[in-house]
């Protein structure tokens, strides 16, 4: 897919993802765009400590009932060098991205019983919340489809789906935020090419500014929007209605 494809689909889904009435529907709309990129199996979850286990955190599961039930049955989640790295970071990452460590065996083990199941290769993409709770998108499947804007596109995904499915389990769809943060219309217009993957340089060379005061108006978002990163803060401002999608 080109990079206008990737944008407009991704800003389609965004708009029926806002639109699913249930945990089926966001399974079903997530489902069918990761698998355009190869992943065939996904998890949106929290993320407690390793040593507390997964069971009971897991909030829409599109892996395979044998490889989730694996997982579970033996706490693969203790020693699961993705989860680690989730987290360590506020950053998505390729999971051939991670350094695992070779001595390790239960970590080697997890990976080679994930790639048993058909799950080689994969993303996630880590999702800090107000609170500084964690939660995570992890995807995978037997090949990827890399292709050009496939990170941030997936991100955006991943950031949208979390928060629409975490709101339809919870029954708090209705929830918002009370006082909606007070955003300048530069920083709307900013954070508008943010949603479109654009870089600080490249926002600077459309908006006539400097990659440096582009950078500052992401930076004041972010504060605002009480996101971890500028892909977050687009997701949130698309959420509160302070940009269009």
């Amino acid at each position: 897919m080109s990079d206008a494809t990737i944008e407009v689909e991704t800003f389609d889904f965004i708009e029926r993802i806002n639109a699913a009435k249930s945990i089926h529907d966001v399974y079903q709309l997530l489902a069918v765009e990761l698998r355009k990129f190869g992943f065939t199996d996904f998890l949106i979850t929290d993320m407690p400590p390793p040593d507390r286990g997964l069971q009971g955190h897991t909030i829409l599961n599109g892996w395979s009932q044998a490889w989730f039930e694996r997982y579970m049955q033996e706490d693969f989640y203790s020693a699961d060098p993705m989860a680690r790295h989730t987290h360590a970071t506020v950053e998505p990452f390729f999971w051939n991205e991670v350094n695992v460590d070779q001595d390790d065996l239960q970590a080697l083990r997890v990976m080679n019983e994930a790639s048993e199941f058909g799950l080689k290769e994969g993303f996630s993409v880590p999702i800090l919340g107000a609170e500084g709770d964690l939660s995570c998108v992890t995807m995978g499947g037997r090949r990827m489809e890399r292709q050009p804007r496939m990170r941030t596109a997936i991100h955006m995904m991943s950031i949208y789906a979390h928060a629409r499915a975490r709101a339809l389990a919870s029954d708090r769809a209705e929830k918002t935020v009370s006082a909606p943060p007070n955003l300048s219309e530069r920083e709307r217009e900013v954070l508008k090419w943010v949603a479109r993957g654009k870089t600080d340089w490249e926002i600077g060379e459309i908006l006539n500014i400097s990659k440096e005061t582009s950078f500052a108006h992401v930076r004041n978002c972010c504060r605002k929007l009480d996101a971890q990163t500028r892909t977050q803060a687009a997701v949130r401002a698309i959420l509160l209605g302070q940009i269009l999608p």
